[in-house]
């Protein structure tokens, strides 16, 4: 409201509000901070040297007489070689501006230290003349003085629907459900709007909503930046911010721990995390680059981001010279360097596809419980396996007279066929008669196992005829000494066709791993089972398997030296017979093809299954003969080998232990690399020397320099004699004296609630930034936050004051008066960052996937965008499931290419700290919320759901879809539209049928069964125009 104003004497000049920003933006850039810049030897940021008489005799400044100042006459001068600041300098002072320099040499030409870096003293709290303004708190109070000093009251308190939603989308960054609108109009209570403040601070999606605008500030990325930008994992650190803030962390805490988290005492796992704030600067892994030239980027950014951070002003200045218009010399940019420079990482980060080092692994819960009883497993385990080490002497003792004293004990039980290969391929059947066998191509003879192994180069084999056709239903078993090449492919044995259908069974290597089919049809009727690993080469092992006749994969186990060996079911579908009228052959399958290169001795076919000890006594074989000879007699390597052959295969208990402990290792190991992994900051055992880098030239250095504090800011009221750490750098932050931590902070807070902060420059806190438009009520809400740095106390003051409460209707006048509401003379009203713009709709259609954290994800964005720079990457893989309907904080954040409608609506890329947005308007946000399918998709859910909810005639309907946006009803003239709207668009598609059909296929929302859809398409138009609202993307 306007009262009409009455003359009033003009209020004293102030340094900091009227001459400090003229001369910061006019004067310092010549003659100011920095002496390499200044001119004329003259400085006018310090009142000392600007009352000094220049060479000329003439003085700068008189104090009371500004008709003896130099400075008054060369600013109303009128001659080009005089006046300043000068022309070429392109700068211009008004009138009024000179007048004021005019009043305030008049009134002494006092000066003040720059209000943000002095520390913040609580003023009183206003009284105010007015008994009927309406004042909710303290805020208010500070508000309304100024206020009555403009003749200005605040408005009534706006609606409880505008203001449910208001505060639920400051607070969370999304609307409030209907339930809860209806709720807060139901409550009659004196604390009916602080419950709804209350419940809105203890949503998990509050601290979904703080995290953005941090996310921005710490330039948190999926990407690594330069170069190819390739895939980082850093949602454990974003995830960390969103349970902060819900946590109510401290912001002192908050901020030591993402600065030092890791030189804490005793630090946590969680602290740790934190302290990946600083490591989200963007690195390169390019080949060619130069190490330290990327270092000194990665640590120059720290710097920067640590200025615009917590000092709330950009220092990046000072790295190639003395600051221009602030405090801040180029050693104390290095000085600040020096704090980061100790962390053991290089210029060429060393990794595309994982986190650079220095860096953490984090097991999720899950994982953390499951390897916690895996770790339990292992200590049993190994624990009876040291237990039974002690026993297996007397063991093997044991073992060695029952093989002396009964010589069948030596080997398995019959009937099996047995081929010793030694001169050539003939075998005995299990009936004792021979069987015989034709070499064909070339084949030979050399060393085996026990005596010779029959050998193949892959230009031969060994054509045994019909033999061993089992079927599927058939037990059967087989082992056989091989020797092979390194990374071997090719079929030792099988009696397979080679093809179409390829068969048959046989054994198979295939790049050094063994494999066992058993086929009716390839590649749709196989059992397939593969060991885990590559078989060693050229030496000779035995390989053994046997099945059970189950028709599936669990039948078939594979053994290597008489053990089990791990293996992979590659394929698991066996119906129809494996019986086949091609050979059985030694070399190759019996039909033809995989020829195999290596030797192959000792084969045994068995018509049924084998217990493990006994595939363990069939490997023994050529060992077993030495249990016959007395122990006093073998020789060292005899006895090496059956004691190596005892412990290997016969002692079952052992090796029982030792298998369960090798099963735990290999389930934790496989748990292990899925676990996610953050970077962290670390420290190393002797600090890198800093020297500065003359004009910012990462190999042209000057003096050294060690961590330190900068002059222009207090010092802590105790430091140590040890050389600083970035831990008393957080803490120097940290401290309630600190002039800038606080300040910078509730600054930012107010905008994130009241749409533009107390200080409108909220990156700039220094000489170039502007005035507050109340610096005492931001000193006191410094002061008071402070105290405990309790940041739901704080937000919860905001958003209780009248201030933010009050209706957001606007006269004309008052319009014109203060076009961006800097009084508060009417509530507040902002557009929604990009990410809340989303998911608003989301919301509102009810497609909103509500989880919180966990790795990005992949909703879908225009084709082709990521090829711009994906170098042989997967490309976005758009996820079709809930996952696409998470909240826009998840995200894949890829820097070169951000997120196409994020962006248009403001959202940095996060290439560097970024302090606050930016608020547009242009045609192609509007084109974004028509035609993007996301909001396409929304409006298409949006619509269904009024269909379903909304009742039965359209009056209800379009009532219904108002209020689910808006929280309110519509009015006369919005219901007119709204049906104009309506008619049109239902007309529009009753006559062209394949307009809607097409509508209705945008996006992955199913439409609902038995849905008309004319009237789905309709209401879908009419859905989408209300998502369209400048209301409906406003707070």
């Amino acid at each position: 409201m306007l009262v009409a104003p009455a003359a009033a004497a003009p209020a004293p000049v102030d340094f900091n509000r009227d001459i400090r920003p003229v001369m910061s933006d006019t004067c310092f850039k010549c003659h100011g901070f920095d002496d390499k810049a200044r001119k004329a030897k003259l400085r006018l940021d310090l009142r000392d040297e600007a009352l000094k008489p220049a060479k000329s005799g003439k003085t700068p400044i008189v104090p009371g007489q500004p008709d003896k100042s130099e400075i008054i006459a060369r600013l109303f001068s009128k001659d080009a070689d005089e006046v300043m600041p000068p022309t070429s300098a392109h700068k211009t002072i008004s009138p009024a501006q000179k007048e004021l320099f005019r009043r305030w040499v008049a009134e002494g030409a006092k000066y003040a230290g720059h209000w943000a870096f002095e520390p913040a003293v609580a003023p009183a709290i206003p009284k105010i003349a007015n008994p009927q303004s309406p004042t909710a708190n303290s805020i208010d109070a500070f508000l309304a003085a100024r206020l009555e000093k403009e003749k200005l009251t605040f408005q009534p308190e706006a609606s409880r629907e505008v203001l449910i939603r208001r505060v639920t989308l400051a607070l969370t960054g999304l609307p409030p459900t209907l339930a809860e609108v209806d709720a807060f109009l139901a409550d009659k209570s004196p604390r009916a709007y602080e419950n709804v403040v209350d419940r809105l601070l203890a949503s998990p999606h509050y601290g979904e909503r703080l995290a953005v605008p941090w996310l921005d500030l710490a330039r948190h990325s999926d990407s690594a930046g330069y170069h190819n930008d390739s895939i980082r994992e850093t949602w454990l650190w974003r995830d960390w911010v969103v349970k902060a803030f819900n946590n109510n962390k401290p912001f002192d805490r908050f901020t030591i721990e993402q600065l030092a988290g890791d030189l804490l005492p005793n630090a946590t796992v969680e602290q740790k995390v934190a302290s990946g704030f600083m490591r989200n600067v963007m690195t390169s892994d390019e080949g060619g680059i130069i190490d330290a030239e990327y270092l000194n980027i990665y640590l120059v950014d720290r710097v920067s981001t640590l200025g615009t951070t917590w000092f709330g002003m950009s220092i990046a200045c000072a790295q190639c010279h003395d600051h221009k218009y602030d405090p801040v010399t180029t050693r104390e940019f290095y000085s600040l360097y020096a704090f980061f420079h100790n962390v053991p990482e290089k210029g060429k980060d060393g990794t595309r596809t994982l986190n650079p080092e220095p860096r953490m692994a984090v097991p999720l819960p899950e994982q953390e419980k499951e390897l916690a009883k895996l770790a339990e497993q292992i200590t049993a385990a190994d624990k009876q396996v040291k237990e039974l080490e002690g026993k297996l002497d007397a063991a093997q003792t044991a073992w060695e007279a029952k093989l002396a004293g009964d010589p069948r004990a030596r080997t398995v039980a019959g009937p099996f066929d047995y081929f010793p290969l030694n001169t050539n391929a003939h075998g005995v059947g299990g009936d004792g008669l021979e069987i015989e066998a034709k070499l064909v191509g070339e084949t030979g003879f050399a060393e085996g196992a026990e005596g010779s192994a029959l050998l193949f180069n892959g230009k031969g084999h060994a054509d045994l005829g019909a033999r061993y056709d089992f079927e599927k239903t058939n037990k059967f078993s087989v082992g056989l000494w091989i020797r092979i090449g390194a990374k071997i492919t090719g079929a030792p044995i099988g009696k397979m066709e080679n093809g179409p259908n390829f068969r048959g069974w046989d054994i198979e290597f295939n790049a050094g791993k063994a494999s066992v089919h058993l086929i009716h049809k390839w590649p749709e009727e196989v059992i397939h089972v593969q060991t885990d690993k590559e078989l060693a080469a050229d030496t000779f092992q035995h390989l053994a398997f046997s099945y059970d006749g189950s028709g599936k994969a669990a039948g078939l186990k594979m053994f290597l030296n008489g053990q089990p060996v791990a293996t992979k079911v590659l394929k698991d579908k066996l119906t129809g017979t494996i019986k086949t009228t091609a050979p059985f052959a030694i070399g190759r399958r019996g039909g033809g093809g995989s020829p195999f290169s290596g030797r192959v001795d000792e084969l045994h076919v068995f018509p049924r299954t084998l217990t493990d000890a006994e595939v363990g006594t069939l490997a023994g074989g050529p060992t077993l003969t030495l249990v016959s000879i007395e122990p006093a007699k073998r020789t060292k390597a005899q006895q090496d080998k059956l004691r190596k052959f005892f412990r290997e295969s016969q002692a079952t208990d052992y090796l029982a232990a030792k298998r369960a402990a090798e099963a735990a290792r290999a389930a934790k190991a496989d748990i292990e690399k899925q676990v996610p992994s953050v970077m962290v900051m670390a420290e190393m055992e002797k600090p890198r020397d800093t020297f500065i880098k003359i004009r910012g030239a990462y190999d042209k250095n000057g003096d050294k320099v060690e961590p330190a504090f900068p002059a222009f800011l207090p010092k802590p009221a105790t430091t140590s004699t040890n050389r600083l750490t970035r831990l008393d750098l957080a803490q120097w932050l940290a401290s309630p004296q600190h002039p800038l931590t606080a300040r910078v902070a509730v600054n930012r807070f107010w905008a994130q609630m009241f749409g533009t902060g107390l200080v409108k420059t909220v990156n700039d806190f220094g000489s170039q930034g502007e005035w507050p438009s109340h610096p005492d009520l931001l000193n006191w809400l410094a002061a008071d936050f402070a105290r405990d740095w309790d940041v739901k106390r704080t937000l919860k003051q905001m958003v209780t004051s009248h201030a933010f409460r009050q209706s957001a209707t606007v006269t004309p006048a008052l319009l014109a008066l203060d076009t961006e509401n800097r009084l508060l003379a009417r509530g507040p009203r902002a557009r929604l960052d990009a990410e809340f713009v989303r998911d608003n709709s989301l919301a509102i259609a009810g497609l909103l996937n509500p989880k919180l954290g966990g790795k990005p994800v992949y909703p879908y964005q225009p084709p082709g965008i990521w090829e711009i720079n994906e170098m042989g990457g997967g490309g976005w893989k758009h996820q079709h499931d809930e996952n696409q309907y998470r909240r826009a904080l998840y995200i894949y954040h890829r820097r070169s290419t951000p997120y196409p409608s994020l962006l248009t609506f403001d959202a940095p890329n996060r290439e560097v700290c970024a302090a606050g947005r930016a608020r547009t308007s242009t045609p192609l946000q509007s084109l974004v919320l028509m035609n993007d399918p996301v909001y396409v998709e929304a409006a298409r859910a949006f619509a269904a759901r009024v269909l379903r909810e909304g009742g039965k005639d359209d009056a209800g309907k379009l009532s219904h879809a108002w209020r689910l946006a808006l929280a309110r009803n519509p009015s006369a003239t919005e219901r007119t539209v709204l049906e104009k709207v309506l008619a049109k668009q239902r007309a529009l598609f009753t006559a062209e049928k394949d307009s809607a059909d097409s509508l209705l296929k945008v996006g992955d929302f199913k439409n609902p069964d038995g849905t008309n859809a004319i009237e789905l398409a309709t209401w879908t138009a009419v859905a989408n125009v209300i998502l369209n609202l400048n209301e409906t993307i406003s707070q």
